[in-house]
């Protein structure tokens, strides 16, 4: 008996009709209709991908566009310290019952932040009551091979520290950073920096050109890295390491204020971002 012939063109077999179903897809995918597939480029993780890289070719447009600008004015910033608590390069009775070093690199913008922002604060409210004293640990992690600012800025300061005058340096140096290694800490500038806070350049200035100066503060390097210190800014909390800026100054000082009132118990800091 002779087939139908519907018979004739309608599939044999359940593999055909998955087949004649995928041609079919695949033309409607061809032809943009609903179910069209979006191209690769299109998908979310490329889309957030193209953003950031997006943003970040801005932000280096901005930055080659408007560099730092390490020949303006030298800032004087409005600081001040119990002068009968300091001690070179630290500030503070030396039995408080907590001690922060400061770890800090003085081209780290991080650590400009800690500077002008906790610094002033944690003075005002705990060194000058005797709960706290600050110890500064100035190394040198940002240098490269061919340009050492750090490492000269940490030195002008342990030069400034000798004439008494570390912490007004300090602040100098933080509040006029220029990016890193771009010139801000070149020898002229550190040495407008030193007249503007009134330094005895007959003294400073045969300081910094002492080997032995730098080399102390490159031991001091040593140490850090020995301690685990490997970025900065890294705070030591009564011996407790605390790498990075503290969530908040908030944060911070509910750690001092804990650690100053605790009998034998040990506190763990928990300052972290």
């Amino acid at each position: 008996m002779a087939r139908h012939h519907d018979d004739e063109v309608a599939p044999t077999s359940r593999r055909e009709r998955r087949a004649i179903e995928r041609s079919e897809q695949s033309r409607t995918r061809s032809r943009g209709r609903p179910g069209t597939q979006r191209p690769a480029w299109r998908s979310p993780f490329a889309l957030v991908s193209i953003g950031a890289i997006a943003v970040a070719i801005g932000a280096i447009a901005f930055l080659v566009a408007k560099p730092p600008d390490p020949e303006g004015e030298i800032l004087r910033p409005a600081m001040s310290y119990p002068v009968d608590m300091i001690d070179g390069a630290s500030v503070g009775r030396i039995d408080s019952p907590v001690v922060i070093e400061v770890y800090s690199d003085f081209q780290c913008p991080v650590c400009g932040r800690f500077a002008k922002e906790y610094l002033p604060r944690l003075v005002a409210d705990f060194v000058r009551d005797g709960r706290l004293r600050i110890v500064s640990r100035d190394i040198a992690i940002l240098d490269t091979t061919t340009a050492k600012e750090s490492l000269a800025a940490a030195t002008a300061a342990a030069c400034a520290g000798a004439q008494g005058r570390y912490w007004q340096f300090h602040d100098v140096l933080f509040w006029n950073q220029a990016g890193e290694n771009l010139g801000g800490f070149r020898p002229e500038r550190l040495a407008m920096m030193a007249d503007a806070v009134g330094l005895d350049r007959r003294a400073w200035d045969p300081c910094i050109a002492d080997a032995r100066t730098a080399q102390a503060v490159q031991s001091t390097m040593t140490a850090a890295l020995a301690l685990g210190v490997n970025a900065t800014p890294t705070l030591s909390i009564n011996g407790e390491l605390v790498r990075g800026l503290p969530q908040s100054y908030e944060a911070l000082a509910s750690v001092v204020v804990k650690l100053a009132t605790a009998s034998t118990d040990p506190i763990v800091p928990n300052v972290t971002p």
